[in-house]
This record gives structure tokens, sequence and C-alpha cells, in this order.
């Protein structure tokens, strides 16, 4: 039976007794939308207050009122908790492709941030108007570039909403990310929140809503 575990909407109190994020490594979050606010939660929970977490937004999500009360409801000031993340949109896959491949190395370099989080990495990828040939040639690289990324000694965080079906020929990029992931973790929105399910483990939990960060459909 499924362990029930209710959690405090405290970013720092989201990981269940039993339950801690990997101190090292890839953590993918799928379901509905609410997976993005719920990895952003998570992301932020696992960082030092003292070092940036850095978030690359492909899902066009990223939404600062939210994070301000978010904030507020954590007893912070907003300015810190804004200040603490160092947001990057992505609009394109080749945008996704440089930024992972080449911009970020330098980035942590300069900011030693404590983590990654990254909003929706597959949208850019699975635009209808982008060839299936060339989405599957960016995939790949992209995927080069997370494994990368994936070596150096910090948490990486990564919400794929999975609710729409993908374009034909792009219905492996998801299952390719999660067969690199150390943890999986399952959204559903319910009445009383936020339904977290870690299968593998045998462990679910809720979360009650504290806002939502929705995807911008291109």
């Amino acid at each position: 039976m499924r362990e029930l575990l209710p959690l405090s909407s405290s970013a720092r109190g989201m990981w269940p007794r039993g339950l801690l994020p990997p101190s090292r490594g890839l953590v993918v979050l799928t379901g509905q939308d609410a997976c993005l606010t719920v990895g952003l939660l998570l992301a932020l929970g696992g960082t030092a207050a003292e070092r940036p977490l850095l978030v690359v937004d492909g899902a066009n999500a990223f939404d600062p009122y939210l994070i301000a009360d978010l904030a507020r409801r954590q007893g912070l000031e907003p300015r810190h908790l804004l200040g603490r993340i160092r947001i990057s949109r992505v609009f394109t896959c080749y945008q996704l492709e440089a930024l992972l491949g080449e911009r970020l190395p330098q980035v942590r370099e300069q900011l030693t941030p404590s983590g990654l989080f990254l909003s929706g990495p597959l949208a850019p990828l699975l635009d209808e108007e982008l060839p299936e040939e060339e989405a599957g040639r960016v995939f790949r690289r992209v995927l080069g570039a997370l494994e990368r990324v994936l070596q150096w000694p910090w948490t990486v965080v990564a919400a794929c909403p999975d609710s729409a079906r993908p374009p034909p020929g792009r219905e492996h990029f998801l299952p390719q990310v999660k067969r690199r992931a150390r943890l999986l973790l399952r959204v559903t929105v319910e009445e009383e929140g936020w339904r977290i399910s870690a299968e593998a483990r045998g462990v679910t939990w809720v979360q009650p809503a504290v806002g939502v960060l929705t995807a911008r459909r291109r």
C-alpha cells in the first residue's frame, strides 16, 4: 500500500520523510502543468539559501508574481527569493541547444549555483512547425548536452508536462529523458491539492496548491 504523507506549503518542507532529493543527478516530474510549479518548489527547496538557482524556461511559464506570493507564504522578502533565481527563457530548440551546450558551463562557473531547474525543456522540440527530422537531430544534441550537465555535482530538476500528445515521431523524447533520471515523480491535480507520486518508491503525498505556473502554448 502506498504511504500518503501530508506536506507543508513551505518549499523546504516539500520532501516527505523517507524521500529526500538526490544530492546530484536528475529528478523528472511529469503530469499536468502543475508539475511546473511543483518542480520549481522542489528545486528551490533543495538549494542553499545563499546560492542561486538556475532556471531554463522552455515552457514560457515563469511568473514572478507567483514567486513573490510563494516568498510571502514562507515569510521571506519577495526580492530575496527572486534574487536567488537566474532565469533564461528559450523559445526555440536551437536556443535550448546553445544554452545547455555552450552558455550553461560558463554561467555555472561564474555563479556557482546550487541547482538547475528545467521548466518544460521539451516544449521547443515539440513545436509542430519544426520538421520531425530536424526535431530528432536537435533532440539528440540536447540529450548529449544534458548528459554532460548531469556529470556536474548538483541536482537538476526537470518538469515535463505530458498531458498533450506529442507530435508524430517525437513520442520517444520524454522516455529518453526519464531514462536518465534518478527519481521520477508524477503530479496530478485533485481537490485536496497536488498529489505527487514516486511510483518506484511506493510513496505518494499531497501538497496544498499554492498557485500554478502555466505553460504558454506556442
